[in-house]
């Protein structure tokens, strides 16, 4: 039993607070009330999509897949590589969701499982690929 991990994005803080993403933003770590669970990347990422808010609290941090319509499929460790699988579609606002949508997604998988790097597939697709603008 142990508190989850989450991020969201500061818009315009430019790495400020936290990692720098796209169009000029900082990535921070949120922590949750204690949960109980065996697999912390489940329950982590399935928390993330769950938050169908914009706004985290009062916070000023936004949460960029709220209106996405994703839901978990599996992941799994290899090395110090976390990969996982989720179902569904992004619904993002603009072009500046893209990368801020990505990390979000990758950072909290990270910090649920202790990887190093995260490798995110949408309905078998690369996250990359889903959300190219090409």
């Amino acid at each position: 039993m142990a508190p989850l991990t989450i991020y969201y994005v500061a818009v315009g803080d430019n790495g400020v607070s936290g990692p720098a993403i796209g169009c000029g933003d900082s990535l921070v770590a949120t922590t949750t009330a204690p949960v109980r669970f065996t697999d912390q990347v489940a329950p982590s990422i399935g928390t993330l999509l769950a938050n169908k808010s914009r706004d985290v609290s009062q916070s000023g941090l936004v949460n960029v897949l709220y209106r996405s319509n994703l839901s978990y499929a599996g992941g799994e460790l290899t090395g110090s590589t976390i990969t996982i699988r989720l179902s569904g579609q992004f619904m993002l606002a603009g072009v500046c969701d893209i990368p801020r949508a990505k990390a979000q997604l990758e950072y909290t998988a990270m910090a649920a499982s202790g990887a190093t790097s995260a490798q995110v597939f949408i309905n078998g697709r690369p996250i990359d690929e889903v959300l190219s603008l090409k």
